[in-house]
């Protein structure tokens, strides 16, 4: 749900980069003093990966924290090596003189907490019995991951934030930092995301998950000493996929072309449409750099987002907000309707709060924010302004 990581695979250097920069951790927690969940379950130890872009002040206040989506990293901006090709997937967006300007702010990106990028997920060794997690690690919630945050923040001697803003399940992350830490925030930037997930969201989340669970391989979580379940994992990234686009975009990108223009097969059981084609190199992709058990549990994290959880209802939990506020949805997003995101912005004016909204007009669909993301340079750059007042 809105793969932050795709653009990687895509983008290409660009002008005004942040330039090389480096994966950094933060190790927190031990047995004795262990990382409690909202669930009151433990983690004795996290680690959590991050990069770093730009300088931060003396006064610590002049942070943006990046939030990525399901499947994304810590790589937000610039290249690790010189003679790489692949920069960081909101490149366009982070770097001198850009919307998030490093010659003026500091930006953090962390990987989050249950992911397999360097921060302590299922596949991480439990350092209670030297082998991997796999269905032992705790269930876990985007409050979790925030909580997480914080604490790598704590660390880094950061106390206030001045802007909070992510896309898809980076949004979600940014809405709960508002919610719960609403001293700390400045502003919030919750693009493609609700304050709660849908039905509809939790029934593609389901398909994907049964898709891993169904493969032989995925041996209820215990395959890290064998063959991962690749086969499964890769179904539920073309599941994913399908509800990641719009019947427009796919309509344009794909139509009915076979995945060989002059096929002798075209009426073979086997044979593609560019269509199917496109799916199955996603899957294929998502299989290099990605772990099955962590896509069962961020997608759970994702269905169990709801502000409002704690707090008696979602009015209740916006009213905590302080901090000014830009929701962003996108026309064609069949995962996050635009009108969810409208009547979250009719509920936070009602309650006083400073926000406003702005609509993506993209074909794009849910991956528009990382296809098209030029198309949010400008109210994002209103919004910055609005912030420095």
């Amino acid at each position: 749900m809105g793969d932050i990581n795709r653009k990687e695979d895509i983008n290409t250097a660009m002008p005004d980069s942040v330039g090389l920069v480096e994966r950094k951790y933060i190790t927190f927690g031990t047995a004795e003093d262990p990382f409690i969940l909202e669930n009151r379950q433990t983690l004795p130890e996290v680690t959590t990966c991050y990069e770093m872009y730009g300088e931060m002040n003396p006064s610590a206040d002049n942070v943006i924290l990046v939030t990525h989506g399901l499947t994304g990293s810590s790589h937000a901006a610039g290249k690790f090596k010189p003679d790489s090709k692949y920069t960081g997937y909101w490149e366009s967006l982070i770097g001198p003189g850009k919307v998030f300007d490093t010659n003026r702010y500091c930006v953090i990106a962390p990987n989050v907490l249950g992911g397999c990028r360097g921060t302590t997920g299922p596949s991480s060794i439990n350092p209670l019995t030297g082998s991997p997690y796999g269905l032992s690690f705790p269930i876990i919630t985007i409050r979790d991951m925030v909580r997480v945050q914080k604490r790598v923040l704590e660390e880094l001697g950061v106390n206030r934030l001045k802007l909070v803003v992510g896309g898809s399940m980076g949004g979600m992350q940014a809405l709960e930092w508002g919610v719960i830490y609403p001293d700390m925030v400045d502003a919030i930037c919750p693009i493609a995301s609700a304050a709660r997930t849908s039905a509809q969201c939790i029934a593609f989340d389901e398909c994907m998950r049964r898709a891993i669970m169904l493969d032989p391989k995925w041996n209820k979580g215990e395959y890290h000493n064998g063959e991962a379940p690749a086969g499964g994992l890769a179904l539920a990234r073309m599941i994913g996929t399908i509800t990641y686009l719009s019947d427009p975009i796919m309509q344009k990108m794909f139509g009915r072309k076979p995945a060989m223009q002059e096929s002798p097969y075209e009426h073979d059981l086997h044979a593609r449409f560019d269509v199917e084609r496109y799916l199955h190199e996603e899957g294929d992709l998502l299989v290099r750099r990605f772990d099955a058990n962590s896509y069962l549990y961020i997608t759970r994290a994702i269905d169990l987002h709801d502000i409002s959880r704690g707090y008696g209802s979602v009015e209740k939990a916006l009213m905590r907000i302080k901090a000014k506020a830009l929701l962003i949805g996108i026309r064609s997003d069949i995962l996050f309707y635009p009108h969810h995101i409208q009547e979250m912005h009719r509920q936070m004016l009602e309650l006083g709060i400073d926000v406003s909204y702005w609509e993506m007009d993209s074909d794009y669909g849910h991956d528009a924010f990382l296809v098209e993301q030029e198309k949010m340079i400008p109210p994002l750059l209103e919004f910055m302004n609005r912030i420095d007042c």
